[in-house]
């Protein structure tokens, strides 16, 4: 943002209280002006049960309160990054909106303008509840993973004008080869229709003279064939990226986006996926956002190295597993050359919630919208998803799937639609993918012990795929197996050491890369990470040496289904140390031919 707008980023410390117990936070009468609702202080963003393995974090409300100075003329627009499980709003004591559609994904809420209000100290006060309810929370619907409450990203606050609107976002449709773009400008009144004048720069060149008068319906306009002088194309290998930036000229007040040029495709006949008209093999891991200490509120420095495991593995694909992505992290995917899948939350969902037509799915086609919103402009997004290993075996769930795909080819025809099925042949919802995913474990659910069923196992996979379906490209979304990292000194290869789990891996990775009906994979899961709340009930933490960091098991019990509360699938430790199976896979992936 730039120009005459004000921006204030409410990032920093906040007052804060937790309230356990019976507690409804969705009670009207629910008042903030009590102080004692907010006795102590945290950092936003943070997570407020972010805790070790193992151990679990507080489930309850969590209670945000912060001032600051803004005038209420023109109304204001409050952006949050994500606020988890429920969210609730308050501006001046009095209630703003609230927010069920999933707490990873972006939103805002906007206040409503104040005629001749000055600026002034405002308070504002959010509750974020991280509780299991079907009610606060439908999205939520489980998962193996620990879900994570609180303000988790970035709070913003727009002060917005009380004449001509403001450019809220300048989405940039750079599906081409040809340098040639178009763009939709997206204003801050949706319901705002008359003239609005701008002018228009890339990669900060002088912006176009004279100015443009167009005339805007319902907040939005097109640029249409914008040509980007001496563009050059976005891909793994050279991830070029150019920028945009749109001027409201009466304001003097401008957004610039970052974008750009590539052309997601599928080859003729072979079904495989190409990019900029090459096909491109696809290989990598899939990422959770979890790290020690800041759970899924990691710090610059935790997503760089993260982003550098990959690039040192030579990866150029990351599947982000389970939930809309933080924007920080697809920036850094953007920079790298990496691909990305993103997706909705709501691994685990029932036939029952897919046919919930009054509450659950009107909710999962705003959290859709909510993360294209968002994600738009990262050119690493190749395709979006939902539904992780949802019910469509089941006809009746069919229709669900359909009106995501629908909702996203409306919003984006660009990228691929997806989901990590894992019902394989069972699956009856496939029409409705343009890139069919299969989750499956060879080697560790099925068959364990048996290496030679891996192979095989792919290969009948992705011919299937090939004869039913041969004009879309096949991925394997979640392979792998698991390891504890302290058993690395093992002679056999028994189940939970080093040794096997790369044997199972290497497996894995050598028919993801061989067979060409396979356009890609994704590895589960880059590193360990923290298991959900009944893993940690059931499981517990290890026996943990004192008085060592980070930390090391000195006992861990494998009896249970996630050992001392993580899930161990990961190529490193939920600490980042690494296991055999990062260094096997980075040799193979480095030595592997990537455009076929």
């Amino acid at each position: 943002y730039g120009g005459r707008r004000r921006v204030l980023n409410l990032d920093g410390e906040w007052e804060f209280g937790l309230r356990m117990g019976k507690f409804d936070s969705m009670s009207p009468s629910f008042s903030t002006a009590n102080k004692d609702l907010t006795p102590n202080s945290t950092t936003v963003p943070s997570c407020f049960d972010a805790a070790p393995p193992g151990y679990a974090g507080p489930r309850g409300v969590g209670m945000y309160r912060t001032k600051f100075e803004a005038s209420l003329s023109g109304g204001l627009r409050v952006w949050f990054g994500a606020c988890s499980f429920y969210c609730r709003v308050f501006l001046d004591g009095k209630e703003v909106g609230d927010h069920r559609a999933g707490g990873y994904v972006a939103f805002y809420l906007d206040v409503p303008a104040k005629d001749g209000d000055p600026a002034k100290e405002h308070e504002l006060f959010v509750l974020a509840d991280n509780r299991f309810n079907h009610t606060t929370a439908p999205l939520h619907t489980g998962g193996d993973f620990w879900h994570y409450g609180g303000i988790m990203r970035s709070v913003v606050v727009h002060e917005l004008p009380a004449d001509t609107p403001l450019i809220w976002r300048v989405y940039v449709h750079s599906d081409t080869i040809d340098g040639v773009v178009n763009a939709s400008v997206v204003l801050t009144d949706q319901n705002y229709s008359g003239d609005f004048t701008y002018e228009l720069s890339i990669d900060g060149s002088p912006r176009n003279s004279p100015p443009k008068t167009v005339q805007v319906k319902n907040g939005r306009f097109d640029i249409k064939s914008i040509e980007i002088p001496d563009f050059k194309l976005w891909s793994p290998d050279s991830p070029n990226l150019h920028k945009i930036t749109v001027v409201n000229t009466k304001r003097r007040s401008q957004i610039s986006e970052r974008f750009g040029i590539r052309k997601f495709g599928i080859e003729a006949g072979s079904g495989r996926l190409t990019v900029n008209g090459k096909v491109l093999k696809l290989m990598g891991w899939n990422h959770h956002t979890q790290f020690p200490k800041t759970g899924a509120s990691p710090t610059n420095e935790q997503l760089d190295a993260d982003a550098k495991l990959l690039l040192d593995a030579h990866a150029n694909y990351v599947r982000g597993s389970h939930y809309p992505q933080d924007q920080r992290w697809l920036d850094r995917m953007d920079e790298a050359g990496i691909l990305m899948w993103e997706e909705t939350l709501g691994p685990d969902t029932s036939v029952k919630d897919l046919q919930d037509w009054k509450v659950f799915m009107p909710l999962q086609l705003k959290q859709i919208d909510q993360m294209i919103d968002a994600s738009f402009n990262h050119p690493s997004i190749v395709a979006w998803g939902w539904f992780n290993e949802g019910p469509s075996d089941h006809k009746e769930a069919c229709p669900a799937y359909a009106a995501c795909a629908e909702r996203a080819k409306l919003r984006d025809p660009s990228r691929f639609r997806t989901w990590a099925s894992n019902r394989a042949e069972r699956d009856q919802c496939l029409e409705h993918a343009t890139m069919v995913s299969f989750n499956s474990y060879p080697g560790w659910y099925e068959h364990e012990g048996n290496l030679s069923y891996v192979e095989p196992f792919w290969k009948e996979n992705a011919a299937w795929v090939k004869a039913h379906f041969p004009e879309k490209p096949f991925t394997i979304s979640e392979t792998g197996a698991g390891g504890v990292f302290e058993w690395n000194h093992n002679k056999t290869d028994a189940k939970w050491t080093l040794k096997y789990q790369t044997e199972v891996i290497q497996r894995d990775v050598e028919v993801g890369l061989k067979d060409s009906n396979i356009s890609g994979f994704t590895l589960w899961h880059l590193y360990d990470f923290k298991g959900n709340d009944g893993a940690t009930a059931s499981c517990g933490h290890c026996d943990y040496v004192p008085n060592v960091y980070p930390p090391i098991c000195g006992y861990i019990n494998v009896s249970c289904s996630r050992p001392g509360g993580l899930n161990h699938k990961g190529s490193v430790d939920f600490w980042r140390r690494i296991k055999p199976a990062y260094k096997a896979v980075s040799v193979m992936f480095k030595n592997a031919s990537t455009y076929l």
